[in-house]
């Protein structure tokens, strides 16, 4: 798996607006799919995950502090669930040799079972809590699983 940061925001945009992965991304506040704008912060970092030359996907990384990181995770659907998983476990090896992040921490809707398994399957991070009612699908709350991981000592 290769992992390449992109500062191509066109090609940004196309993954998290893909049908496959923008309705579990998006919460009731968010734009419609075209209206979507991505954010062109120069401390995220967008990092394509690739597979035998072709795109498996995408991770978000949002520092919150110098050591303290985000992640958002943006698989597309057609990739098989074993490379998906592949480059979870590899893009955490990945981050703590080409990076400052300590700490990965992600905030994970309930309702999106598939994203918690690959946090805590795939990732290997560890959930420590619940912000309850903290995220709005279909009109209704549902709770953020966070969960993290730390840079081995």
């Amino acid at each position: 798996m290769i992992f390449e940061r992109t500062a191509d925001l066109g090609l940004v945009r196309s993954i998290l607006t893909d049908p496959g992965v923008y309705p579990y991304i998006a919460d009731d506040f968010s734009p419609a799919r075209e209206d979507f704008a991505v954010n062109a912060h120069p401390d995220i970092r967008y990092v394509l995950a690739i597979d035998g030359g072709r795109l498996a996907g995408m991770f978000v990384f949002l520092p919150r502090s110098a050591i303290r990181w985000e992640v958002h995770v943006a698989m597309l659907r057609k990739v098989p669930p074993a490379v998906t998983h592949r480059a979870g476990r590899e893009i955490v090896a990945w981050l703590w040799e080409n990076t400052a992040c300590q700490r990965l921490v992600a905030e994970v809707p309930v309702c999106n079972k598939a994203a918690v398994r690959f946090g805590l399957q795939a990732m290997e991070m560890k959930a420590f809590g619940r912000d309850r009612a903290a995220f709005a699908r279909h009109g209704q709350l549902q709770d953020l699983i966070l969960m993290g991981i730390g840079r081995p000592v």
